[in-house]
């Protein structure tokens, strides 16, 4: 008898201590919470995997949707981070170094300077002829660790004369400037009868991973603009054309706006032989005054709050970093509508 209740408690025993082993290892008893938080620090979020996943609830959906909206509408200025997002995507500073008139050491020399400054925009052109000299300077600055690659936005502009062999002339520009990829290519000129083919192998070399963004210099009409827009695939980022306070384009600024395209101005200060006219009219240079800035600088700063990236060139490293001093102060409403009653229509160039 005894021995019959001696198997009974150990049976007992044995079942309670199996019971008691499933409960600790069962992975449905393990905090849920914990498992997630888990993958999500080993493995990064994929958005596309998002979308395939069931949702717990609308609040969640919110949250999903709202992550995966656009950082920023396209045209639209960030005058804190000195940035202005394009139609194509990409970032691009709206403060930059031109190098017009610069000879091929100059040019180095300037992009070199102005990156060290904390310049990121780099802008040359084919026919200027220091692309190589441009490539030399960001490669110092590059050298030297005041920036990388990727953090410069660099622009070139194809020639009237190779529009017949627009990829051959966006091979050329890479080669010249030592780079893998352009940030932006705009066409010089508006040419009627071959524009179209060479904005059309800009967009070749899009597809192809050499440019980033692309867009037109030198169109003042809006039926100019059209005229390429409707006979090409993707809409430009950017036109370049004469812009300052005497002459602010600002019909063609309205007009490109519908296409999200942004207007950035050569000789934003007047040009050589005509900064003087702008820096001494009497509304710049009082505004001057009152901030305690150059008219140079007050300049730019107009430029930045109409909306307009601004490339000022220097071969003068003390005004290269002078022109770069525009983001500590601001112009009120009341001197943006003066900059704006100055306008004349009146451009300084003839070309």
């Amino acid at each position: 008898m005894m021995k019959k209740i001696s198997i009974f408690f150990l049976a007992l025993i044995l079942i309670f201590s199996m019971a008691g082993c499933g409960a600790e290892s069962d992975p449905q008893m393990s905090g849920p919470a914990d498992h997630v938080e888990s993958e999500t620090d080993t493995e990064p979020a994929d958005i596309t995997g998002a979308d395939e996943t069931e949702l717990p609830s609308d609040a969640d959906t919110e949250d999903v949707t709202n992550d995966k909206e656009p950082a920023g509408e396209a045209g639209a200025f960030d005058l804190e981070q000195g940035t202005v997002l394009l139609n194509s995507g990409y970032e691009m500073p709206i403060l930059g170094i031109g190098c017009f008139r610069l000879s091929q050491e100059e040019a180095e020399n300037s992009v070199y300077w102005a990156l060290r400054d904390g310049y990121r925009l780099i802008d040359t052109a084919r026919i200027y002829g220091n692309e190589a000299g441009v490539g030399r300077g960001i490669q110092r600055a590059i050298d030297e660790g005041f920036v990388t690659r990727e953090e410069i936005f660099v622009t070139t502009k194809m020639w009237t004369d190779d529009y017949d062999d627009g990829a051959a002339a966006v091979d050329a520009s890479l080669d010249r400037l030592g780079l893998d990829y352009i940030d932006l290519m705009i066409l010089h000129h508006s040419q009627p009868e071959n524009d179209v083919e060479a904005y059309q192998a800009m967009e070749q070399a899009v597809a192809d991973g050499k440019l980033k963004s692309i867009g037109l210099s030198n169109y003042y009409e809006p039926e100019d603009f059209d005229r390429l827009v409707n006979a090409t695939t993707i809409v430009p980022a950017l036109i370049q054309n004469e812009t300052h306070p005497y002459h602010q384009s600002m019909e063609m600024k309205e007009h490109i706006a519908q296409y999200g395209t942004v207007m950035e101005s050569w000789f934003p200060l007047g040009g050589r032989g005509n900064t003087q006219t702008l820096f001494n009219d009497e509304t710049i240079s009082s505004i001057a005054e009152a901030h305690g800035k150059t008219s140079a600088q007050v300049i730019l700063r107009w430029h930045l709050q109409a909306g307009n990236i601004a490339i000022p060139g220097s071969s003068n490293e003390a005004h290269i970093q002078e022109n770069f001093e525009i983001f500590d102060f601001e112009l009120s409403e009341e001197e943006m509508q003066r900059m704006t009653d100055i306008d004349k229509d009146q451009r300084f160039a003839g070309y």
